[in-house]
């Protein structure tokens, strides 16, 4: 077991790293635009009274002055989501703070152009904000470990701009599923895609099937409806059965272990690649589920040879009820999906309790990282345009024009904004407003080098179509693979 030092490591790897924003680490945002609410800027104060009356030469919203012009140097990076909408956020952040302004590189290979800045080792020309797209094993680390970024994670305690809220109130499982290092977030995500089970509503409709399973008997009971209509209840590509995971994974894991009070045990476990972990009991009842459903004939007769696009025709041509996949989806098969097809998603519950909380896979995205070597006022700043990110009117685009999913639980309150995501989206957000939901990621603190750990997550992921085929009982392979990954910790002790 190995974690990931910085100091040698970032000195071989400085040829590259990543980025965007973030700073001021004790300036607390204590209102939104117009509302006011003074901010304690001067000595840190997240508890400044908010009815003070701010000082002439401050901004009553975040306490930063009003006198003082900053350039702030942006990485973006310019790919299929456009730049629309992140040039309308700097107009309008410019436009309420006009002496801040902004130095943007736009470019499909910000990666390459990060790197070489950060080969440069010059502070002064490095970017303030910058994209996380950087090339490099063990970049990020590096960088953070390096103390060369600025962590983030006092973000989700500020107030939105538009919002009474903080970001932490205002987020849709995208705190549980950020990535980070060490336990520490480095980049505030902007937008996300998830994961989980998507169908055709009108079919569901049209056959009266619960679209909305609350419990694990519930599910099943779904499924054997579905397998009596003669459709192939869930479709997943078994060339690459990661996307099993994607509805039948982690995520379901977590699940079970809040149901079962050992949350921060088994993230822990997780996280930290500790022993056992391929016999927990959250792992083995998730592997069981899915052994069960294989008996049944949940899955493809011939999975082993779908591809993604082959098992997502199956769903769109209505030989499968449900896909395994992200809401990427909708555009991904638009050119295939057939007239009257209207998108849904569910999750699978694992419990009995229908109050249950249900994690879903989130893959964060759109975060920046902050340089870490900034001036002061430029990493407050930096911060402030990364709240900014969060206001609706900045997330309406992102959904409209990056067919993204927005970062705000708030967003289905709006039919306005509503009506501008595509309907896999749609289906997603409606789910989150009708269920307790809570987003979680791949992300882990340690990493293993050695070869017994890399072995025992190989054996696992070759098991999962024939234990979905309910071929294979899972237990032995899993008793396999904890005795592979104790191997590894105690070579690494």
């Amino acid at each position: 077991m190995k974690k990931r030092k910085t100091s040698l490591q970032f000195a071989l790897i400085c040829l590259l790293i990543v980025g965007l924003l973030s700073a001021c680490a004790g300036v607390n945002n204590a209102g939104n635009g117009d509302k006011g609410g003074k901010q304690g800027a001067a000595n840190g104060d997240s508890n400044a009274n908010n009815t003070a009356e701010p000082e002439a030469d401050v901004y009553a919203e975040n306490g930063l002055p009003k006198d003082e012009k900053v350039t702030l140097k942006f990485a973006y990076w310019e790919n299929g989501g456009g730049r629309e909408w992140i040039d309308y956020a700097i107009e309008t952040f410019t436009a309420k703070f006009p002496n801040v302004s902004f130095d943007v590189t736009y470019s499909p290979t910000i990666e390459t152009i990060i790197a070489t800045k950060i080969a440069a080792n010059n502070d002064q020309d490095m970017y303030d904000i910058f994209s996380t797209s950087i090339a490099g094993e063990g970049i990020h680390q590096s960088l953070a470990e390096a103390k060369k970024i600025e962590p983030q994670d006092d973000l989700w305690d500020r107030k939105a701009y538009d919002s009474d809220k903080t970001l932490r109130e205002l987020q849709s499982g995208v705190n549980e599923g950020s990535g980070r290092i060490e336990g520490i977030m480095y980049s505030l995500p902007t937008t996300q895609s998830i994961t989980g089970l998507f169908y055709d509503k009108n079919r569901f409709e049209e056959k009266g099937w619960n679209q909305n399973p609350r419990t694990w008997t519930e599910f099943v009971a779904l499924v054997d409806e579905i397998k009596a209509a003669g459709l192939t209840p869930i479709t997943y590509p078994g060339k690459y059965p990661g996307y099993l995971n994607f509805s039948f994974g982690l995520a379901q894991q977590y699940s079970l272990a809040e149901a079962n009070g050992k949350l921060d045990d088994f993230n822990d476990t997780y996280r930290n690649y500790k022993h056992p972990y391929f016999t927990r009991e959250e792992t083995k009842q998730l592997y069981q589920n899915i052994y069960e459903l294989g008996k049944k004939g949940a899955f493809p007769n011939g999975v082993a040879a779908l591809t993604h696009t082959q098992s997502q025709m199956q769903l769109l041509q209505g030989q499968a009820a449900m896909a395994s996949t992200g809401e990427w989806v909708q555009n991904e098969m638009k050119e295939s999906t057939p007239d009257g097809f209207k998108w849904g998603f569910m999750l699978v519950p694992m419990t009995e309790n229908p109050d249950d909380v249900k994690y879903h896979m989130s893959y964060t995205q759109g975060g920046h990282y902050i340089w870490s070597a900034k001036p002061e006022l430029n990493k407050q700043w930096a911060k402030e345009f990364l709240v900014w990110l969060w206001n609706l009117d900045v997330q309406s685009l992102v959904a409209e024009k990056a067919g993204s999913l927005p970062v705000r639980n708030d967003f289905m309150n709006s039919p306005e904004l509503v009506d501008k995501l595509q309907d896999a989206p749609k289906a997603i957000m409606e789910y989150m407003k009708n269920n307790q939901v809570k987003g979680v990621s791949f992300a882990r603190d340690t990493v293993f080098t050695d070869i017994n750990a890399e072995r025992a997550n190989t054996i696992v992921a070759e098991m999962l179509n024939d234990v979905a085929l309910g071929r294979l009982d899972p237990s032995a392979t899993l008793q396999e693979a904890d005795d592979l990954l104790k191997k590894a910790i105690e070579s690494a002790q």
